[in-house]
């Protein structure tokens, strides 16, 4: 047994096993913040106002009932993993308790060139976090918060100028007509990357977009379900409502 585990222990008891976890419904929500970062001459956001920032926020909102859900906790060599349905969060004592806390991230790119002068290249990043704290260790009932964060980067390099007899295409992949717009005359319209126009300021387009997005904490209560955790949890961990 860890040398941590006496930390978690009151009352004689174990604070390892499974608990039905309730998460009140709240007007807690997930605020997003979107930016655009891009070299085009005449392109951008129909959002952005003079400075040239995005005066919107994005805000999803849900109603509900009450949330039911099962974590397991068992002991480690090093301190404690909580395990929610098929994800598993490592934790150690902090504060007033216990945080179970994990980060996923993935990275990759892709790229296109052609022999006589074009070339493209997208490249993403993408992470999130989950954090549960445990304010009490207690062996029947337990008080807590779960929060969530995630960022969102997708990088867009293009050729601005290219031959189309060499090429076969005229108009170029990048997604800048979902995200900028130009005025001609008066009149808006999609900011595309035309092979035998200069669309931007360098000798490649660019185009970076990013979301940030801030999950406000859910606090919980948890009980203590009696029995053997092991068995218990193969049977309630899919069960939620």
């Amino acid at each position: 047994m860890s040398l941590l585990l006496p930390a978690l222990l009151l009352t004689g008891c174990s604070f390892d096993g499974v608990y039905m976890i309730v998460v009140p419904y709240s007007e807690a929500g997930v605020t997003c913040e979107e930016s655009i970062d891009e070299n085009f001459e005449a392109g951008f956001s129909e959002v952005d106002d003079e400075d040239g920032r995005s005066p919107w926020t994005y805000t999803e909102d849900f109603v509900g009932a009450d949330a039911i859900t099962f974590f397991h906790i068992s002991p480690t060599a090093s301190g404690a993993v909580l395990t929610w349905g098929d994800a598993a969060y490592p934790g150690l004592p902090e504060g007033d308790g216990w945080t179970f806390k994990w980060e996923t991230s993935s990275s990759g790119f892709a790229d296109a060139e052609h022999e006589d002068g074009y070339a493209y290249r997208e490249e993403f990043t993408s992470s999130a976090t989950v954090e549960i704290h445990f304010a009490q260790a207690m062996f029947a009932d337990v008080a807590g918060t779960i929060k969530s964060a995630s960022t969102d980067t997708h990088d867009y390099y293009e050729s601005d100028e290219w031959d189309m007899d060499d090429t076969d295409f005229s108009s170029g992949v990048i997604p800048s007509a979902a995200h900028l717009v130009y005025k001609d005359e008066g009149e808006l319209y999609p900011q595309g990357n035309d092979s035998e126009e200069q669309d931007c300021e360098d000798e490649d387009c660019f185009l970076k977009l990013k979301t940030d997005c801030q999950g406000d904490p859910s606090t919980f209560t948890a009980q203590h379900v009696e029995g053997n955790d092991v068995l218990l949890y193969n049977d309630f961990k899919d069960d939620a409502q």
